[in-house]
């Protein structure tokens, strides 16, 4: 590709522009020529002057007088991490350059001469020979100006200021480009355009660089219009390009000539390299899929840095190209990178750097880029298309692509992203799926250490101890013995024998792992053996043994929280009741216990708020486990909690107005009826029957609704006493339902019930 940098006036950081971009496209892996036409003012060796080894003798005005041939003016240039960047300079950079620039009779040149037939045989081998050819044309309109501008370049970037002489002087030679490549004696495709706005300062004068913006993006419209993606969701596409192809103006790259992208990060949108980056990514994708640049712009760039590693041989550069631009596009690319998969989102041009395909949300009918996937894997059957959407072969997330593709071909990293995905599976409860994906890293496993462990586990957690217990003996005999790794299988080996009652067997695995490095794993060895104590009698040891526990978990906010826990309950048992505040509290106030457990230390909290004396406190730990996020169930038996400690520490009334604030949401029937049962009870101690009475009416009706049939017989039991004149009939059929229920309750109603009868 041949691409001329031009400039309506100068100033504007053409050159600049040039050397920037040109060392990234050589940096990516591309052969890139500079070409420096300006021949009135020629400056672009000076970019390069540190890099070449002595000064130019002889360029382009060499050339064109017939004195040398191209190839034999061209300078290599070495710059670091570009291999294959040269300059083809002006001239030689003698006091007699001057004079011999000025003495070119262009007229005469073209008419008598050939220079147009030349200058075509060149432009031929330039681009047999090199990736890109990057020339750096004079301003102004000239009659050089019509090579650099028609005759050469497949691309024609716009370096334009924000100010209107640049703007209507670029659009008019844009336009004049136009008309004379049309008159070229040769077969040329039609000239693209790549507006790039230079030296716009938009920090100091925000609102006048939003206007300015703005207008270049409609000033610009007619020159993408060829080349910018038609189908966006967007009104104004332009104007999102013009922003990501705007070079900022920063004062330190405005002395001197230096190259920026050798000294500043690309990823920095506030850096002249990061706009640098944007330029050459462009021109490396043809000006291509430029609303991925938009929408993705890292993506973007990165499949431009790809291509170099491509055309030298490396194979795949990317295991899945994410083909969409909706959301659920944006999601899979990201799920798929964090389980380790080389994925890439858009519709990259070359899709030869792509081994498999996911389509998401594919629009009605087939566009061009879609069939072309479609056609690459008709001619490679080792490839896959998996579609997010309405196609038969849909997947829905991630993992289900890790699923789909076979991992033979994908790699030494493939182990890493089945791991990646079976503990994703786990994190989601599916542990048979995890089982499966870990046995298949197995397979591909360069060291079976990390595939076994995985293994291991799960097999524990599915049952199958005895397939468990032979994948972590296989880590043993691999691992080094002081190793994490081995630490751990050692401690999933004493779990399993923990789950069978082997103790002994337990104890000696779980004392192998504390004696590794990790203080995680001997954190939770320390926790497994305490429990061994606890199931031997021996809280004193298992104490002891919570407490290493706990010196070992810091740092692991989860893990601290959970042993704090187990360490706050045995003080609790053992009557130490302000330490066991101390660690119940330390537990609760990380947030991070399963829910189970938070509820539990609330609780326990609140029955040692209660052991001395202060109800309040007991009161605000039991208001704010029920209002956790609990089933309909556990809220009202936390309520009903509540309502007996008001009971036993405020009196009989304030309980009663505890309990009738409670909120319940309308459909709530479980607490409807648990609390209304509760209620009644209360208004009968008061001996207020006729509250009682409508308070179990509510319970009966809502235990009914849920078929309760317990909870119906528990409240016609209440009513035989707060409503005498109808205990007949609640004993009928109290006894009715009672002839359908068997079990340790059943067996205490109909004692109930048997007291109930009158004597």
């Amino acid at each position: 590709m041949i691409v001329t940098f031009y400039s309506y006036k100068g100033g504007v950081g053409r050159s600049f522009c040039l050397a920037n971009v040109a060392v990234q496209l050589a940096r990516w892996g591309n052969r890139v020529l500079c070409v420096d036409f300006d021949l009135d003012a020629p400056g672009l060796h000076e970019y390069f002057r540190p890099h070449l080894s002595s000064p130019p003798d002889g360029g382009l005005v060499e050339v064109i007088t017939g004195q040398a041939d191209w190839v034999d003016v061209v300078e290599p240039l070495s710059v670091p991490d570009a291999e294959d960047l040269s300059l083809l300079a002006a001239g030689a950079m003698d006091a007699s350059y001057p004079d011999r620039a000025q003495a070119l009779s262009w007229p005469e040149l073209f008419a008598d001469h050939d220079l147009g037939w030349r200058f075509e045989r060149i432009r031929e081998e330039w681009k047999d020979t090199f990736d890109y050819v990057l020339i750096d044309s004079r301003t102004g309109i000239t009659d050089i100006g019509g090579i650099c501008t028609a005759q050469l370049p497949d691309v024609l970037v716009l370096c334009v200021a924000p100010n209107r002489q640049n703007l209507a002087g670029t659009l008019d030679v844009a336009g004049r480009a136009a008309l004379a490549r049309d008159k070229l004696p040769y077969d040329r495709d039609g000239l693209l355009y790549l507006p790039v706005v230079s030296r716009f300062d938009s920090k100091e004068e925000y609102e006048r660089a939003r206007s300015w913006r703005t207008t270049m993006a409609e000033e610009f419209a007619p020159l993408y219009a060829s080349w910018l993606p038609k189908d966006q969701h967007d009104d104004h596409p332009e104007l999102g390009l013009v922003e990501r192809t705007t070079v900022p103006y920063l004062p330190y790259w405005s002395f001197g000539e230096e190259i920026a992208v050798l000294d500043e990060r690309s990823g920095n949108p506030d850096s002249v390299s990061y706009y640098m980056d944007n330029i050459a990514a462009l021109l490396a994708h043809r000006l291509a899929d430029a609303d991925v640049l938009v929408s993705n712009r890292d993506t973007y760039v990165a499949a431009a840095r790809e291509r170099g590693r491509r055309d030298s041989g490396q194979g795949f550069a990317y295991d899945v190209l994410v083909y969409g631009t909706s959301e659920r596009a944006v999601e899979m690319h990201d799920q798929l990178v964090s389980l380790g998969v080389r994925a890439v989102r858009g519709r990259l041009a070359d899709l030869s750097t792509v081994r498999h395909f996911v389509i998401v949300d594919p629009p009605p009918g087939s566009l061009p880029s879609l069939q072309e996937i479609l056609d690459q894997v008709k001619v490679d059957p080792g490839r896959l298309v998996m579609f997010v959407g309405t196609a038969p072969d849909q997947v829905s997330s991630a993992v289900d692509v890790v699923i789909a593709v076979h991992e033979q071909d994908m790699g030494a990293h493939w182990e890493g992203v089945l791991l990646s995905a079976a503990r994703l599976l786990v994190s989601r409860g599916d542990l048979a799926a995890a089982h499966a994906l870990a046995s298949r890293a197995l397979k591909v496993a360069r060291a079976p250490i990390q595939a076994s462990l995985l293994l291991g586990e799960l097999g524990r957690q599915l049952g199958d101890a005895e397939q468990a217990a032979h994948d972590l003996n296989r880590v043993l005999g691999v691992a080094m013995p002081d190793s994490v790794e081995a630490q751990r299988a050692h401690r999933l080996l004493g779990e399993i024998h923990l789950d069978q009652d082997q103790l002994p067997d337990a104890v000696r695995h779980f004392e192998f792992a504390v004696l590794g490095g990790d203080g995680h794993e001997r954190a939770l060895a320390y926790r497994e053996l305490a429990r061994v104590e606890l199931r031997s009698g021996e809280s004193d040891g298992a104490l002891r043994h919570l407490a290493l526990a706990r010196a070992y978990s810091a740092g692991d906010t989860v893990l601290e929280a959970q042993i704090a826990f187990e360490l706050g309950s045995l003080l609790v048992d053992r009557g130490d009741f302000e330490a066991a505040g101390e660690r119940l509290l330390e537990a609760v106030e990380r947030s991070v216990l399963p829910l189970d457990d938070q509820v539990t230390a609330l609780r326990q909290l609140a029955y040692l708020e209660t052991i001395v004396g202060r109800p309040h406190g007991a009161e605000e730990y039991l208001k704010r486990a029920r209002d956790l996020p609990l089933s309909p169930m556990d809220r009202a038996d936390i309520i009903i909690d509540l309502t007996r400690m008001r009971r036993a520490a405020f009196g009989l009334y304030p309980a009663i107005d505890g309990l009738l604030s409670e909120p319940l949401e309308p459909d709530d029937f479980v607490g409807r009826a648990r609390l209304s049962e509760k209620l009644g009870a209360l208004w009968l101690e008061a001996e207020e029957e006729v509250r009682a009475q409508e308070a179990f009416g509510v319970a009966l009706a809502n235990f009914r609704r849920l078929g309760d049939r317990t909870g119906e017989v528990r409240t016609l039991l209440a009513l035989v006493t707060a409503e005498p004149a109808l205990s007949e009939v609640h004993r009928a059929e109290a006894r009715r339902l009672l002839t359908k229920l068997r079990g340790p309750e059943a067996d205490l109603l109909w004692r109930q019930l048997d007291e109930a009868e009158p004597k």
